[in-house]
Formats: C-alpha cells, structure tokens, sequence
C-alpha cells in the first residue's frame, strides 16, 4: 500500500491511450517550423503545470517544480534531434523517451519509477502536437483503476474529489505516490491488476490498510468495511496529533524519529509531518539521466539548500548508491553476471574517485559549515574501504583549507546492509572514525536470506522479522557498545510490528517515509524500553521461526493498547 486509508465508491475504469506507440518515424524539410511546432507544446503543457502549482500547497510545489525541469530536458533534447536529423517534433520525443527510458529500466527500483514520470510528460507533448487531448473527468467520489495515473492526472482528480485509486504500475517513491500521501487518497498498486475485469461503475471497497479491492461487496461486507474505515480514521487523527509530539518512551528514553527523502522537494516537505531531520537522503537523482556528474558546486548548492529548508534539523547525505544495476551515462560499467554484488556504492566511489567521490566530499566538507550535515557511504563491506574513505576526507579537508575555503568533517557513517559490515561494526566504526551506522534492512535481509526482495517467487523467505536478521543486528548493536549511534532507514523502520524489537534491539532512530512519522511515534510513545528490551533479547535468542517474532510483537503491542494495522 502506497497510501493508507478505506475508500467506498463507484470504480472508474481509467483506460490509457498509448500516444507514443502510434508515433511512427517521420522526417521533416521544415526543420525551423518543426522547432516551433515542439517549442509551442513544450509552452502548452508548461503552462498546465504552471497553472497546476499555484494551487497547491508550498509542499506539493516541489514536485511540479521537478516535472517542469523534466520537461525542459525533453524540449531541449528532442530540439537537438530535430535539429540534426530532420526527425519531426513527436517522433523527436519519443526518441528521447525511449532513450533514457531503457536505461533508467536496467536501473533500481527507484529509478525504474521515474520512467513514469518521463513518460508522462512525453506523452503530453506528443498528444499537443498531434491535437489530441489528455484530459479525464468525473473522478467526484470514485475509486479509479488504471495502468498508471501521470501526476498531472492525479492532481486534476483529487482536485474534482478522487476518493481512492489503484495502479497496476508505479511505485513508493513516484510522484503521484508522494502525492497521494501528500493528499491522504488511500493508493495501491497491485501488479496483479486486471483492467480488463472490471467494469466502469461497479461499486467498490479499496482497503489500502490490509491491500484489499472488493468489487460488488455485500451488504455485511460493506457494514464491516464501513467500520474499518471508521476505525483507521479515528487512528489517522490520532497519529496526526502524535507529529508534533517528542518520541520519547514511556521510561524516558528519547528515540529519533527521522525521514528519508529522494530529491530537495521531500526534504522541503518533511518538517510539515514532525521530522526530527533527514535519516537517509537519496542523492541518486543528481546522477541519473544526464551526460555528466555532478560538479561540486552543484552538490555543494544541494546541500546547502537542503540543510537551509531543514533549519538546524540534521541532514543525513547518502553518498550516490550507483552502479551495478544502476548504471549512469557518464561511467563505462563493466557488465556483470550479479550486479547486485559487483561494482556498486562505496566499490565504486573508490573506483571512480577524481569523478565520483572527491567532488562528493568536497561538497559535503563545505555545506558541513551551514549546518548539521552527516555523510553516510553505502555498501561498505570490509574495513580497508572505511580507512580509504576516512582518508580521502582527510586529504579533501586539507585541500579545502589551503585553498581558503570554509570546510567541516562532517559526522560520518556507514550503510549496514551487509552481514560482513554486521559482524564487523565495531572496527569499521573504530578504524573509519565513525560517528553512527545506519541499518539498511531492505538489503540486508535479501543478502542475510539469499532472498530478492523483488521476486515474487521467494516473497515468503524474504522477512525482516526472521531471527536471522533480529540476531545480527542484535550482535552488531552489542559489539558496538555505545561507540556509535544506531539506526534504521529500511522500510522495517515504519512498520509497527517491528518497532518495538528494533528499539529493544537498541537501534536509537528510525528513519522513515514523512507519512509513517505520526505512527511511528505513536508507537514509540506508548513503549516501555526497559521491558521490549528484556522481552525482546529472549524472544530473538529463543525463536526459530519468523511467526514467534510476530506473535510477540503483536502480544506486546496489544498488551500496551497498541492498533496494529499490519
């Protein structure tokens, strides 16, 4: 479920035109008109998005904002071709689609969802120049059902009154994800979705709490639905009411509750939902679909604005997670049979130093100056590497300095998503100068359990709550000794059954998406530390089965008077 929440309404069938599969190559002899043609789009659908952000919110802004730059690339890019190939303006765009397309599919999840964002907007200028329309309407009280939704679409029905919606594609960090938690409209995506099975008008029940669509529910269905959904609203209230509040447990024990953000316009929005600062920023996005790195100046003015938004709260900058399966256009990659465990994060940070990783530290050593700037590294897997980058810091300050520049060692840390960075915590933190680790749980739990977590073939191996993963962060945690903080940034970190093992782990933050902020503290709000600690250290030693951990959890939340919506 991508946004929680119980929908009830009538369905909308919303069935896609593909613009971009009828566009056939074409070449022009009015190169000039054809540049004017392409200019004249680019300014219609600009001026859509443009009318788009001046009604929304400052945080929802962002986002439009990350269309428009989109969109300029994609002008810019199609002029080129038409420019020196005589191509036409739609086949020109679908072109440059096409091409970062492909490369942004071979990529990681994360980016293989902004392929909806670039074909989003491709589309909409080919339907301009073609004279076709991309409009919906009637969305007032309905539960739409399409292949995806663009976020132009989505905010065009949210603002007519969208009561739900479900996606066959998509992902939890697209635009319309962030803006349908943005816009509390209860969203899920189910690859399993088949349009051709349901019918415009049924009446339906979109259970994004337990990831239910019920078509044509019964009437004892609808009355039991009917109270779930006034259930789960009286707990979003509350847990709205829980953002502002402290995180501190119930024996005074204070947990820190953070956010994890993927470009400049979640960090803008993350104070609004009660983040104590930034757990785990994805820089990723400043790599991907460009022809050149990243300067320092450009990571420099990144930083700088991110900690100027976050006003004192800590920014946690992830150093660029890329390679292996995320390749980037500046870098020959090597092809790999197992890319996962090839050339990617820190391996490559050091193998690409002058290009990568030099300009990386630089920035983060100057932005330091303006704020509480933490620099983390992922995919860190043997000492030697945390004792190169701790010396490539040193030498990137003394640069700094000589060159009469303002420069700070920011606090710095490591990705645990290894179990070779588990099981040698303490040294990487000892010989790397380290100040905190920060758990991946997403990975670590595929690599602990030789399980993908994107197959849906090993879905029932791959838990979190295995005591496999419960014991080698418990053994991580011990061997550290207080010399480092600890926290988590995977997706385990918001879900409420983990929680309390996590804290009684002796994991001290939780980094999490901005909408799981308010649940996350009303956990730890109603936590006895002291008690999860004792229950949960026994729980792990003495359970074999990922369903011991589970019955604990939910015995323990139930006896604190704890909802579990999971």
């Amino acid at each position: 479920m991508v946004s929680q929440g119980v929908a009830r309404g009538r369905l909308l069938v919303v069935r896609a035109v593909d613009v971009l599969g009828l566009v056939e190559e074409r070449r022009v002899g009015d190169v000039e008109g054809e540049l004017e043609r392409l200019s004249r789009a680019g300014s219609l659908v600009r001026e859509r998005l443009e009318e788009l952000k001046r009604v929304l919110p400052a945080a929802e802004r962002e986002i439009v904002d990350a269309q428009l730059l989109m969109l300029e690339s994609l002008v810019a890019e199609a002029g080129e071709l038409v420019k020196s190939s005589s191509l036409s303006a739609e086949y020109a765009v679908k072109s440059v689609y096409e091409k970062y397309a492909e490369m942004l599919k071979s990529g990681s999840e994360l980016f293989a969802l902004r392929v909806q964002d670039l074909r989003d907007l491709a589309s909409r200028l080919v339907s301009v120049l073609t004279g076709g329309k991309t409009a919906g309407g009637g969305y007032s009280g309905r539960i739409a059902v399409a292949e995806e939704l663009d976020p132009i679409q989505f905010l065009e029905a949210a603002e007519e009154g969208l009561a739900g919606l479900v996606t066959r594609k998509g992902g939890l960090t697209a635009h319309v994800s962030i803006l349908a938690r943005l816009k509390g409209v209860p969203y899920m995506i189910s690859g399993e979705l088949d349009l051709g099975l349901v019918r415009d008008g049924d009446e339906a029940v979109l259970d994004c709490v337990n990831g239910v669509l019920l078509v044509n529910p019964t009437a004892e269905e609808e009355e039991r639905y009917g109270a779930l959904a006034e259930e789960y609203n009286r707990m979003l209230a509350l847990f709205s009411k829980e953002e502002g509040l402290e995180p501190v447990t119930l024996d005074g024990r204070r947990v820190d509750v953070l956010c994890n953000a993927g470009g400049l316009e979640e960090v803008r929005a993350a104070p609004g939902y009660g983040c104590g600062g930034i757990g785990l920023f994805r820089i990723e996005f400043a790599y991907m679909v460009r022809q050149e790195a990243p300067g320092e100046e450009e990571l420099y003015g990144l930083f700088k604005k991110s900690l100027e938004v976050l006003g004192g709260r800590p920014l946690t900058v992830r150093a660029p997670d890329i390679g292996g399966d995320k390749p980037v256009n500046f870098l020959e990659l090597p092809k790999e049979a197992n890319p996962q465990l090839g050339l990617r994060g820190t391996r490559l940070l050091l193998e690409y130093r002058d290009k990568l990783l030099r300009p990386l530290l630089r920035a983060a050593l100057r932005a330091a100056v303006h704020g509480d700037l933490r620099l983390m590294f992922p995919m860190v897997s043997t000492v030697e590497e945390v004792e190169e980058l701790s010396e490539e810091v040193r030498r990137a300050e003394e640069e700094l300095r000589s060159e009469g520049f303002e420069a700070r060692v920011p606090r710095l840390g490591v990705m645990v998503e290894v179990p070779s960075a588990a099981l040698l915590s303490r040294e990487l933190v000892e010989k790397g100068g380290l100040s905190f680790v920060s758990f991946g749980t997403n990975d670590l739990t595929q690599y602990v359990l030789a399980a993908d977590r994107g197959s849906a073939h090993v879905g029932k191996v791959y838990d979190e709550l295995n005591p496999a993963v419960l014991r080698l962060i418990a053994y991580a945690v011990d061997k550290l000794g207080g010399r480092a903080e600890v926290e988590v940034c995977g997706e385990m970190a918001s879900r409420t059954l983990a929680v309390p093992a996590l804290l009684g782990l002796g994991v001290q933050g939780l980094s999490v998406a901005p909408v799981f902020v308010g649940r996350v503290k009303y956990v730890v709000r109603r936590i006895d530390l002291e008690e999860a600690s004792r229950e949960v250290r026994e729980v792990v030693e003495s359970a074999s089965t990922s369903r011991e951990v589970r019955a604990w959890a939910r015995s323990y939340l139930e006896r604190r008077g704890i909802r579990v919506f999971e």
